[in-house]
């Protein structure tokens, strides 16, 4: 890396650090803290979603996908418009009648503590999982790009966003985000311009490489379930994922309440959302024309564009030997953009988690002094958990596609959640027995999806263990719902 380039990048940690600080000295409360209030712009808590659930699994690992398996991914997104509908007729207004802090809340005013606190440990784990693996991610890229250590790396990146997230909150974390989703979209803009200019092609081009040259299309359906990518596989994925997302996750539910205009604020991010995934499956197809179409462009050691060892290696190698100087620094700042802003978002959540929903379970929660400083001090520690994973994770071994690890590893119980909430939210007549059995049994479907072998093989898609985790855990409920009859512990409110 040249000089320019470590001013950049030097110039974007401290700008982000500087944004938490300046917001640390506007926190009041822990409405302040964990919902910026309720009064923050729908477009800023727009784009900090987005920026929070691409990460750097995604920002690598779309364009991965995309080289090694080609462009299947890509029609889960014609499944998002039925996925809206869910949102924002259901979903959206349901939470904000409810106008809670965390997601668990509503469990626990249904079927009690022991559903709450159940569906907590399985989304922390999920979360710390999936922060580690983020920040590992970006970590080995980086420290590849510029011969830093790895440890240190993560101590950088890892520390930098506790800093700014303990100290300045939601508010903190939004503003970073909407920073750290511009460096990531001009990032992937610099790099597909370079490929287009090197290459003298564009979208068409890229689009008939991959439609059948590179890679065979998918198909409509098929029996066996391990077929990567199908039409109607992709499309049920896509739909079940991003209702999940919207129903379970914390780090997106929190964003209902930091907004009067919560629709609207959906509706935002999925127009951006659309666009960004479009964009990287565009930079994935774009890497494989260049490394085609360029003599020497490969590294020796790597036979072909699309092999599957060097498909997550095919950007960060891009990034450092063909970007023009500057541009580098500035591609790496987006990496180091994608893995901060689902860290901080990350770490917030987790910090309302337990303020919200652990300590008050072991510790009445009027007896608990300065919730404010509790709550950034909870923080801090979720984030030095996740560096401690990162740095132990960095010492294991993985699959090659970092999309087969976040499916088989992190998401395990987001199919479960998912349904579980919806379930809450739409069936009046499941009771605390059955919501349990049914989240646990989903939860078992989905690590016996992403292990269970045939001949070696896997014995259903990676792509398909959310949806079909989700579908398992929906029909226990209904079905144990109507065999116990059971009345859950309390009606919600808005029911």
């Amino acid at each position: 890396m040249s000089s320019l380039d470590w001013i950049i990048v030097v110039l974007y940690l401290g700008a982000i650090i500087a944004v938490g600080r300046y917001f640390a000295r506007r926190q009041r409360n822990m409405d302040d803290y964990f919902r910026g209030s309720g009064n923050m712009p729908w477009l800023a808590v727009a784009l900090s979603v987005v920026a929070s659930l691409a990460s750097t699994v995604g920002y690598l690992g779309t364009p991965g996908e995309v080289i090694q398996n080609g462009i299947g991914i890509l029609i889960g997104q014609l499944a998002i418009p039925a996925a809206i509908l869910v949102i924002v007729f259901i979903i959206v207004p349901f939470y904000k009648r409810a106008n809670v802090t965390t997601a668990f809340e509503l469990l626990g005013v249904r079927y009690g503590s022991s559903t709450r606190m159940l569906s907590v440990i399985i989304w922390a784990y999920m979360q710390i999982a999936f922060l580690g693996l983020v920040l590992l991610l970006a970590s080995r890229v980086i420290a590849d790009m510029t011969g830093i250590p790895v440890l240190a790396v993560i101590l950088v990146i890892g520390l930098a966003s506790v800093l700014y997230t303990s100290a300045g909150g939601m508010q903190s974390v939004v503003w970073t985000d909407v920073f750290q989703f511009v460096i990531l979209f001009l990032g992937a803009v610099v790099a597909i311009g370079v490929i287009a200019v090197r290459t003298d092609t564009g979208p068409g081009d890229w689009w008939r490489e991959m439609a059948g040259q590179t890679h065979d299309l998918p198909p409509w359906f098929s029996h066996d379930l391990a077929t990567r990518h199908t039409v109607l596989g992709t499309l049920f994925a896509g739909f079940v994922v991003n209702i999940a997302y919207a129903s379970s996750e914390q780090v997106v539910v929190q964003r209902y309440g930091a907004t009067q205009r919560a629709v609207t604020m959906m509706l935002a991010n999925y127009g951006v959302a659309v666009i960004f995934s479009l964009l990287q499956i565009a930079l994935g197809a774009a890497l494989v024309v260049f490394y085609l179409k360029v003599p020497g462009a490969l590294p020796a050691d790597v036979g072909s564009a699309t092999d599957a060892n060097f498909a997550d290696q095919a950007f960060p190698h891009f990034i450092v030997h063909h970007l023009p100087i500057g541009l580098t620094g500035m591609v790496i700042a987006a990496l180091l953009g994608a893995a901060q802003s689902t860290v901080d978002s990350g770490v917030n959540s987790m910090s309302a988690v337990i303020s919200t929903d652990v300590i008050p379970f072991f510790k009445n929660r009027k007896s608990i002094d300065n919730e404010l400083q509790s709550a950034r001090w909870s923080a801090r520690a979720v984030g030095v958990g996740v560096v401690i994973m990162a740095i132990v994770a960095e010492n294991l071994s993985g699959a090659n596609n970092i999309v087969d690890i976040a499916q088989k590893v992190v998401h395990l119980g987001l199919g479960p959640l998912g349904a579980l909430f919806l379930v809450t939210m739409i069936v009046r007549y499941v009771g605390t027995t059955a919501a349990n059995i049914s989240v646990v049994g989903g939860f078992s479907a989905a690590v016996f999806f992403a292990f269970a072998k045939n001949d070696g093989d896997n014995i259903i898609s990676p792509i398909l263990i959310i949806p079909m985790s989700w579908l398992v855990t929906v029909v226990l409920a209904l079905l144990l719902g109507m065999v116990l009859q059971k009345k859950p512990t309390v009606q919600l409110n808005n029911e």
